[in-house]
């Protein structure tokens, strides 16, 4: 795809977001809607699989070109009562998978699986804190040493302002942004109406209308990245990180209660690739891309 498609297809789907977003506000705010009818937000995906799909994007503005496949699976493990908190494990696999072209690097499969454990505990009316612990393997499954293994978490306060207002703030530590880094975490929620919800903050914005008893559309801002151990062909274990922001705008339908399916379209922007070992860093820059998201599964 030529530079200037690539700034088009980029100025649309921003344009397409902004317009999603207008539309679902003057809608929610001027529609007539059924109080008898469960118009909620639902929740993340808990248990379920999500694939998402990138074309290739040029390396550096170069002839080299990579493309990428990204799968995951997540199960939860039940919900139980631990000493007046909530604990709620979950564990998840993800499949990473790079492609490239006109170049001599060689495709890479790469693979994160996490452990997660929740721990909510009511503190008042008002406050909620939410701590969570997260041990992760993740590589190429070949290279096993001891950075092929991180302890992630996060740890942040729900203060709810009104009844249709909440801030959360906090701090967790994770591979969001490629690298191993602290984040702070801190957003926004406004329920606009029954129907509509608007999440601004960081590292997430979004906003979610549900119009209907089984459709909503939605649209977000978002990083997405990852980093994993791998073993090169020189018998050399380097870290590789990718780092991204996704701007999305999709629908959901609700097949059975709680199961949702999920069509998304997507811009991948300020994408970078990161390779790191003992002796040096190489990092390049890759182009945007645009990508499609499907998932299938229970949302609380």
């Amino acid at each position: 795809m030529g530079q200037h498609m690539k700034l088009y297809f980029y100025k649309t789907t921003m344009a397409f977001i902004a317009l999603c977003l207008t539309a679902m506000v003057s809608h929610a705010t001027s529609a007539t809607l059924d109080t008898d009818v469960d118009l909620s937000i639902p929740k993340a995906l808990a248990m379920g699989i999500k694939h998402q799909s990138y074309d290739y994007a040029s390396i550096e503005d170069g002839v080299e070109k990579m493309a990428m496949d990204y799968t995951q699976v997540k199960v939860p493990l039940g919900k139980f009562d631990v000493m007046d908190q909530i604990l709620v494990p979950s564990i998840s696999l993800e499949r990473t998978a790079f492609r490239f072209q006109n170049t001599a690097a060689s495709d890479q499969t790469l693979y994160t699986l996490k452990s997660k454990f929740m721990f909510i505990e009511k503190q008042d009316e008002k406050w909620t804190r939410i701590l969570q612990v997260t041990p992760s393997f993740h590589s190429d499954t070949d290279a096993m040493d001891e950075e092929a293994f991180s302890l992630m978490g996060l740890a942040i306060w729900r203060f709810q302002s009104t009844d249709n207002s909440a801030w959360t703030m906090g701090f967790g530590a994770n591979h969001l942004f490629g690298e191993y880094k602290p984040i702070p975490l801190l957003s926004y929620q406004y329920q606009v109406t029954d129907g509509l919800q608007l999440d601004v903050g960081f590292p997430v914005t979004k906003a979610e209308y549900r119009w209907q008893s089984n459709w909503t559309g939605f649209a977000s801002f978002a990083p997405a990245g990852g980093n994993w151990r791998v073993d090169t062909q020189n018998n050399d274990e380097i870290n590789v990180a990718y780092s991204s922001w996704l701007a999305s705008t999709g629908v959901r339908y609700q097949f059975k209660p709680k199961m949702w399916a999920t069509l998304a379209l997507t811009q991948s922007v300020g994408r970078k690739f990161n390779l790191d070992d003992s002796d040096s860093s190489q990092e390049v820059d890759v182009d945007n891309s645009g990508a499609i998201m499907f998932s299938i599964g229970f949302h609380p």
